[in-house]
């Protein structure tokens, strides 16, 4: 297991593009459980699952034990420190560190901006850039929540921070203070 009690780190991994060899590679180190439940996903979603499982199994220790809040948030069993994970395209995230926390990542494609920001935030938001931080913002601050995509009365997290990575844009949510600059660690 990674320590990282004295600040948040955050981690990341791309999904291969061979999806044999990311299975063939992954496999090995996911729980009994998880290996039932990815036979059940299709083709590119049974990828990503047994990728990002792997990933945080990797980080956060083969043998430790994860569970779910109610809402579905995850957690360690017994121990204090905080995670949260997102994927997009081909790029997955974890956020690690001693207080609550939140992440989101989201591959910057073009799409209708103006609608889907009218229908879901209530504003038209047009430019591309100001959508993705916007949507990701709006879902760090969910996960720091441990809430779900449309739940209500969500809490303002104080803390928030929206960088562009190579074409992603990335959110962080916390109510303590965010250290800056961001390290991505790639694993």
């Amino acid at each position: 297991m990674i320590d990282t009690r004295d600040k948040m780190k955050i981690y990341s991994t791309q999904i291969s593009a061979d999806a044999t060899e990311a299975i063939n590679t992954c496999i090995g180190s996911l729980s009994n459980d998880e290996r039932l439940r990815s036979e059940e996903l299709s083709d590119r979603v049974r990828t990503r699952y047994i990728v990002s499982r792997a990933f945080r199994r990797q980080i956060l220790g083969k043998d430790a034990e994860i569970l779910t809040e109610e809402k579905g948030r995850p957690y360690l069993k017994g121990d204090p420190f905080f995670f949260s994970m997102s994927h997009s395209g081909d790029l997955v995230v974890m956020s690690v560190g001693d207080n609550p926390v939140g992440i989101d990542i989201e591959l910057m494609k073009y799409r209708s901006f103006a609608k889907l920001s009218e229908w879901f935030f209530g504003e038209s938001i047009s430019d591309r850039e100001a959508f993705y931080r916007r949507w990701t913002q709006y879902e760090a601050g969910l996960k720091l929540a441990g809430q779900t995509l449309f739940s209500q009365d969500v809490p303002e997290p104080k803390y928030i921070h929206s960088e562009i990575i190579g074409g992603y844009m990335l959110s962080i949510a916390s109510n303590y203070p965010i250290a800056l600059p961001l390290v991505v660690v790639p694993m």
